[in-house]
């Protein structure tokens, strides 16, 4: 009973931080309580189009799990709302946005708005648990600021996590494109066209780089879709976000431009890819040495100074201690 009368006076001392706190997971709730509903009412159009159309069941595909639509879920029916909301117009910003999402291996439309309802999620959710933590503080303006920090840092946090998916990818790519670049050279000499030594290598480099094995086999897919090589190649460099790709690309497309050879280029740029991925592993192994000097001085070199000179210390005090003590 008592705990209860004190946590009455607690509350009834902070009645107007309490009030704000009561007032803004309300609003909060509402916000997504409304989103959700919005998401789950259905368009009469779609509806009836719908009863015209066959069901997704009985129409045979052979669309790969690569080019799959888009998810209907629960994330959807969060994200969509939120997507409509906040979007970029169409324009520089919202190809430069999805572009960094391709490069990352996030290629659906249903990702564009899962990241940008991730941004406004976080912005809000994270700052909203901030402030309850701290319900039974006096608000301050430092609580506050921290807790626009935070909203900042949720806002910011996806950024961070497809920049860094975003490097793992392209680091796998680099490292296996050399092995692929080979492959290609052997399956060129082999008498193999460009399109099927894609095709083939994709299939090959897929247990090392799964990414680059998709990059390949989307390339192949779009030329026989019907668009042009030179395009389907400079895609391909965009979507890996590689100098190495860029320049692979490249050389593809001035030898089919001036009808020189295939194999011997791409086994020149194999060539010049291993020893670039040689030269990389040296300056990695020479960065070593220059690393380990942070962790020798921060935990070995002061384990090694106690040893050392921790006898000679305390003989020195159990001396020179009487003398000073009188």
């Amino acid at each position: 009973m008592n705990r209860i009368l004190n946590l009455f006076y607690v509350l009834q001392a902070n009645i107007d931080y309490v009030a704000i706190m009561a007032l803004t997971f309300l609003a909060v709730g509402l916000l997504v309580g409304g989103i959700v509903l919005l998401a789950a009412r259905r368009n009469p159009t779609a509806e009836r189009l719908g009863k015209l159309v066959l069901p997704k069941e009985n129409i045979a595909t052979s669309r790969p799990k690569l080019m799959e639509g888009e998810n209907r879920g629960l994330a959807a029916r969060i994200s969509t709302p939120l997507h409509r909301i906040i979007a970029p117009g169409e324009g520089a910003t919202r190809k430069q946005l999805r572009l960094r999402l391709v490069q990352a291996g996030f290629r659906s439309e249903q990702a564009y708005r899962n990241f940008l309802a991730a941004k406004v999620i976080l912005g809000i959710l994270l700052p909203v648990l901030y402030l309850i933590s701290i319900a039974f503080y006096q608000l301050t303006p430092i609580l506050m600021l921290t807790a626009i920090v935070i909203a900042g840092f949720g806002f910011f946090l996806p950024n961070l996590f497809i920049w860094f998916i975003t490097q793992k990818r392209k680091d796998e790519m680099r490292k296996a494109l050399p092995d692929a670049l080979d492959l290609m050279v052997v399956c060129v000499e082999a008498g193999m066209g460009l399109d099927m030594t894609f095709r083939r290598v994709g299939d090959e480099i897929r247990p090392l780089s799964s990414h680059l094995s998709d990059e390949f086999y989307i390339t192949n897919m779009e030329v026989r879709a019907g668009k042009t090589r030179e395009d389907c190649l400079k895609d391909m460099a965009l979507r890996t976000g590689l100098a190495e790709v860029h320049n692979l690309t490249t050389i593809l497309i001035q030898t089919s431009r001036f009808g020189t050879s295939v194999a011997k280029a791409l086994r020149v740029h194999a060539d010049a890819m291993r020893k670039k991925r040689r030269q990389m592993a040296e300056e990695m192994a020479a960065k070593a040495a220059v690393k380990l000097v942070f962790p020798l001085i921060l935990f070995i070199f002061p384990a090694l100074m106690i040893v050392l000179a921790g006898p000679a210390a305390i003989r020195i005090m159990k001396t020179l201690m009487p003398v000073f003590g009188g």
